[in-house]
This record gives structure tokens, C-alpha cells and sequence, in this order.
């Protein structure tokens, strides 16, 4: 079984440059991806699993991974005065791309050296290698459309502090619903995977590899 969030984190920096001009600026683009080390979780039973995903489960379930997507987003804005107002637009724009976290849970009553064990854990690596082979595959798919949607963003002016930060705001909101629908394909996607080798069929197909269960 499996967790799929995506999740969209805003940050907003305020700089000062003097030198920008309102009506030319270059949006630079930093992109990281990070990748998580996977952790394995037996502390928990399998009757807590469904407290750990807000996902349907199944009462056969013998493990669980969870991951969520991270796309981060934070800038650094330029401020040019002139006369009673100011040009505002943002100057650099920092994303995160890539997996907050990888967590497999594997229910605690199986010992690490024991056949059940090795078996829940081989099915939900499994599931893990869908996360991280989606994000590989997508990610360029992913750095594409964040750059169309910075690329027709423009500097404004603004009379007040409290107008300058919606400016920020709202642009950001913009990257944000540009990048949504792709966002909820790749979830799609990766649910399509994962689902695939969560049937009845393939529960019973595990529980026969090992001799008690």
C-alpha cells in the first residue's frame, strides 16, 4: 500500500536591488531535486497502518509506504523606487523538486531475520521504485513547465508594502496553478503503478511464499 501527496511549499524572501530595471528583468531559476535515504519503520502493527495514510487501505495490507513530493518554491524579489511608488518583481526563484520523505512500514509482530519480513519488504520496495522512477522520468516534464510559468511573469508597480506582497503572492500562485494539472497527472500515474501490484491476486501470491503467516 501507498501514500500519494503532493505537496506545495511557499517561502517569500524580500530583497533590495536598486540597479533592476521594472521594465526588463531576467528571472534566474535554481532547481534541486533531493532524494531521501528510505526508511524502514517496525514499530507499528498493521491495525495502525490506516492511521499512517489518508488513503483507502486494504484489510489484507502487511505493509505501507508512504512518500510525499516535494515542490518547494522560494524568491528573492527586486524593489526599485520612483518617486511615491516602487517596482517590485522577483529576481531569483528556488525550487525543490523531489521526495520529502520515503517511509516503509512493515507490521512489528515479523522479526527482521524472518521470511515474512524479507517478503513485505521485497513488495514494498517495490512501491518505493515506482516513487523514485516517476520522479526521474517526470522531472524534466516537471522543470519544463515551471520555467513556462516564470517565463511570463513581469515586475509591477506597487504603492504600499501590503500591495508589494501581493504582488509576490499572487505570482507565486500563478507557478503554483500552472504546475498543478501536471503535478496531478504524475499522481495519477504513480497510483496506476502502485495499484497494479496491490490485488487481492498479489496477496495471495505473497502470503505463499513464506509458510505461516
Amino acid at each position: 500500500m501507498k501514500k500519494r501527496l503532493f505537496v506545495f511549499l511557499l517561502y517569500f524572501l524580500y530583497a533590495q536591488n536598486a540597479n533592476a530595471l521594472c521594465d526588463k528583468n531576467e528571472i534566474q531559476i535554481d532547481i534541486s531535486a533531493p532524494n531521501p535515504a528510505v526508511i524502514y519503520d517496525t514499530s507499528h502493527s498493521r491495525n495502525e497502518f490506516q492511521s499512517l495514510t489518508n488513503g483507502p487501505m486494504s484489510p489484507n495490507t502487511l505493509g505501507l509506504t508512504t512518500a510525499a513530493i516535494q515542490v518547494g518554491m522560494s524568491g528573492e524579489t527586486f524593489v526599485q523606487p520612483e518617486g511615491t511608488r516602487v517596482c517590485i518583481g522577483l529576481k531569483t526563484i528556488h525550487f525543490t523538486l523531489g521526495y520529502q520523505s520515503l517511509k516503509v512500514y512493515i507490521d512489528k509482530k515479523y522479526p527482521k531475520n524472518s521470511c515474512n519480513y524479507q517478503v513485505i519488504k521485497d513488495h514494498e520496495d517495490y512501491h518505493v521504485s515506482v516513487f523514485q522512477q516517476a520522479l526521474t522520468f517526470f522531472r524534466p516534464d516537471i522543470e519544463k513547465e515551471l520555467r513556462e510559468a516564470v517565463k511570463n511573469l513581469r515586475p509591477e508597480y506597487a504603492y504600499t508594502a501590503a500591495r508589494a506582497k501581493q504582488i509576490m503572492q499572487r505570482q507565486f500562485n500563478q507557478i503554483q496553478t500552472k504546475i498543478k494539472p501536471l503535478l496531478d497527472h504524475i499522481n495519477r500515474k504513480i497510483a496506476e503503478k502502485n495499484y497494479a501490484i496491490d490485488t487481492p491476486e498479489s496477496y495471495r501470491e505473497t502470503t505463499k511464499l513464506c509458510p505461516t503467516w
